[in-house]
């Protein structure tokens, strides 16, 4: 196996025109050596992009946010807990496993990694992220998440392309505040089990002005739920009412999406998550 490890955007291209179906690239690496116990990584060609400064970057500007994609969990969240539009992003990047874990696991390597419990996985489709691609003759593309990520663990990315970057427009969540909850096993250091984020914009009256919900860890993909985001227009947050309403959407949504084996918990727990969810909505308005 070769390591090969650029330090400019030039030469992670030039590595990657030498890619073959077998090389990789690792980012975090925190599934390397599971999978390579498994016997499902073996590369001929590991390539690292770690050195490249540009890729260390969560940058906030007028009209997009860019997480680069050797960014780690912790920097995305010291970044983004103090911006309420993107607090959905810092909710999912903050209880991502352990605190070495987040030290190193970065957004765009969950992204990758396509499990259907992955955390960034409903936050990016709260936003209809896109990722930037780098091909190996140096050209860039824009791939919408739902079309990058395919199913579990099948991705867009064809031999020769590496993700560098998320990208979040800014101007369609001006006002807004998100927000991201799941549920595991256990408290601490757990695999989603279902999660859940959603972002809200107030109108002067106090009622919502713009509504958005997504669910996470019950089909292959994220689900957005557009019913619940025109239920929640025009409606206060705190109204038990809406927030009934808004469950028995939510859990038929589960129930008509999740695996048998998997529907009663998770129909079940959905209605206790949804409050959660509420809860720190309001918390942050």
């Amino acid at each position: 196996m070769r390591c090969l490890t650029p330090k400019t955007l030039g030469e992670m291209a030039d590595a990657l025109s030498q890619f073959t179906d077998k090389s990789k690239v690792v980012a975090g690496g925190t599934d390397y050596v599971i999978q390579a116990r498994r016997g499902k990584f073996d590369p001929d060609i590991l390539l690292y992009p770690g050195l490249i400064p540009e890729l260390h970057e969560v940058r906030l500007g007028e009209r997009e946010l860019r997480v680069g994609a050797m960014a780690t969990m912790w920097e995305i969240t010291k970044v983004l807990e103090s911006v309420p539009a993107f607090r959905a992003v810092a909710d999912a990047a903050s209880d991502v496993g352990s605190p070495q874990i987040r030290n190193k696991a970065t957004m765009a390597g969950n992204l990758c990694n396509a499990s259907p419990a992955g955390d960034m996985l409903p936050v990016s489709w709260l936003y209809d992220a896109k990722l930037e691609l780098l091909c190996g003759d140096g050209s860039t593309r824009l791939l919408p998440v739902d079309q990058f990520i395919l199913g579990p663990q099948k991705n867009a990315l064809e031999p020769g392309q590496a993700v560098i970057s998320v990208i979040m427009d800014q101007k369609p969540f001006e006002g807004c505040v998100s927000a991201f909850k799941k549920i595991g096993s256990r408290e601490r250091v757990s695999i989603s089990r279902e999660g859940m984020a959603a972002l809200v914009r107030m109108g002067k009256d106090g009622t919502v002005e713009q509504a958005r919900f997504t669910v996470g860890a019950v089909a292959s993909t994220p689900l957005r739920v557009p019913e619940t985001e025109a239920l929640m227009v025009g409606r206060h947050l705190e109204d038990s009412d809406l927030l009934s309403a808004v469950t028995k959407i939510i859990s038929q949504t589960i129930h008509d999406n999740c695996r048998p084996a998997n529907r009663l918990y998770k129909t079940e727990a959905a209605r206790g998550l949804t409050a959660d969810l509420f809860a720190r909505l309001q918390e942050r308005i």
